[in-house]
């Protein structure tokens, strides 16, 4: 037996008796582990960072700080059930681990969380101190392929569904006491599901990891996990915006300055739950080693015709895009209104950087070929079609990249790019943009190129 497989036994041995202090004799964790004591103190502290005593203190501690937030169990039964003879002794490493005390911690802000380790999930890598510094929050782990119990939930609306898809299946699963397993782990993931008689159905993919001989008869199916590298960040259950915040700093953010690109789909979501109410979520995104980073280039274009449509204030983005599906649900993009819509070249541009500004705008729209310029109609007073926009002709930064959601990232690394030219600057009397271009049979989401023109000019001590 490898020394990792005998840790992973310890470890899994801590989860099955944390409750029981006698079956936590270290002599019984050695043998389960088939090591004596002392090579169990030496392999443990190699492949986990933690000695033995400490990790199992910090994940009692970690069940304890769940129980204080969503239960009202008292501190003398969390001392009792967490192996400590007083409240007093089990205030004192409680305070020492968390930061606060027992009565203060049950009304904090702060969240502490230690949870179990996972050898088969560690993976080894570099990202330079910048972009560890800069997101501490992300780590990149190795899912083990496998098979998982798969439910899937369908739905006749989008919003809320994740959560109605939960509540579903650990009621399911508390039928038979694998909900409250400590080792059971639910995951899901978003389905693209037909329309039924032109209305729309959204679908949620339920994966249950168990080690529970079975589960309820004709609720869940087998499915085969290809497992893989994900980035992975945790985040608080709460509202829907901070898991689209979470999601938008790994695949805006995050991804595009680190050393992977996107994997294959799909998203996974991990739900973290006390008593069937989700308390956090883990979200993986599929990556893989990039294999070469982008570059940025200059380029000269002549001036581009587009129309879009924009939206303002707060729900910006929304309002934007919500109004082009709509144009597009009309099929006005091909009635003849206004030959516009060339749909391979969709393009989009906010004020970078201005996100807290009132009047914060945001566009959605079309490039338009030479052919497609001319108007078949003129536009009127009560005209809800796209707007007309001009693209100023000169010179642009370009880098061609994928899909990262905002583009956040990619657009850091070229401010910062022209920043540190000594030829160039921006070009602030001009719009930037980013370009999308999908050719028929690709995958949208993972294969769609993007590319993004920033404005710029020469800078002033080369050009006297």
């Amino acid at each position: 037996m490898s020394y990792a497989d005998a840790v992973q036994r310890a470890l899994d041995y801590i989860e099955d008796y944390l409750d029981d202090d006698e079956a936590l004799d270290l002599a019984a964790l050695a043998e389960e582990a088939y090591a004596s004591v002392a090579q169990l103190y030496r392999m443990f502290y190699a492949l986990t960072g933690h000695p033995v005593k400490d990790y199992i203190r910090k994940r009692r501690m970690s069940v304890a700080a769940n129980h204080l937030r969503y239960s009202k169990r008292t501190v003398e039964e969390l001392a009792g059930e967490s192996g400590f003879a007083s409240y007093h002794a089990f205030a004192k490493v409680f305070k020492k681990i968390v930061g606060l005390t027992p009565a203060a911690y049950r009304s904090a802000g702060i969240h502490y969380s230690f949870e179990p380790i996972r050898l088969g999930e560690q993976f080894a890598y570099m990202e330079d101190k910048e972009q560890s510094e800069r997101f501490p929050d992300i780590k990149v782990i190795r899912f083990q392929p496998g098979t998982m119990a798969a439910y899937l939930h369908i739905s006749e609306q989008e919003a809320g569904m994740e959560n109605e898809a939960f509540r579903i299946v650990y009621e399911k699963l508390a039928v038979n006491g694998s909900a409250v397993k400590r080792k059971t782990r639910i995951f899901g993931y978003n389905v693209d599901l037909p329309n039924v008689d032109g209305h729309p159905r959204y679908g949620y993919r339920v994966l249950v990891l168990t080690n529970e001989p079975s589960l309820p008869d004709g609720d869940f199916e087998e499915e085969p996990f290809p497992g893989g590298l994900y980035a992975v960040r945790k985040i608080a259950a709460a509202s829907p915006e901070t898991v689209q915040d979470g999601w938008n700093r790994l695949v805006s953010e995050w991804l595009p300055k680190s050393s992977f690109e996107l994997g294959r789909p799909p998203y996974i979501e991990e739900f973290i739950a006390y008593n069937g109410k989700v308390t956090r979520m883990h979200l993986f995104l599929p990556v893989l080693r990039k294999r070469h980073r982008e570059s940025i280039e200059i380029v000269r274009l002549s001036e581009r015709r587009a129309y879009c449509f924009r939206g303002y204030g707060e729900e910006a983005q929304t309002l934007a895009e919500q109004r082009l599906m709509d144009w597009h649900a009309t099929g006005r993009a091909d009635c003849g209104e206004r030959r516009v819509a060339n749909e391979d070249r969709y393009y989009m541009s906010f004020p970078y950087g201005v996100r807290e500004a009132a009047d914060y705008w945001w566009e959605n729209g079309f490039i338009s070929a030479p052919q497609e310029l001319a108007l078949n109609t003129a536009p009127t007073a009560s005209w809800d079609g796209p707007e007309e926009r001009r693209f100023d002709a000169g010179d642009y930064a370009c880098c061609v990249t994928k899909t990262y959601g905002l583009l956040t990232g990619v657009l850091d690394n070229m401010h910062r790019w022209i920043a540190a030219s000594e030829s160039y600057r921006l070009d602030e009397g001009r719009q930037w943009y980013a370009e999308y271009r999908a050719l028929p049979g690709m995958d949208v989401e993972r294969d769609t190129i993007v590319s993004i023109y920033l404005p710029i000019r020469p800078s002033r001590e080369h050009h006297p």
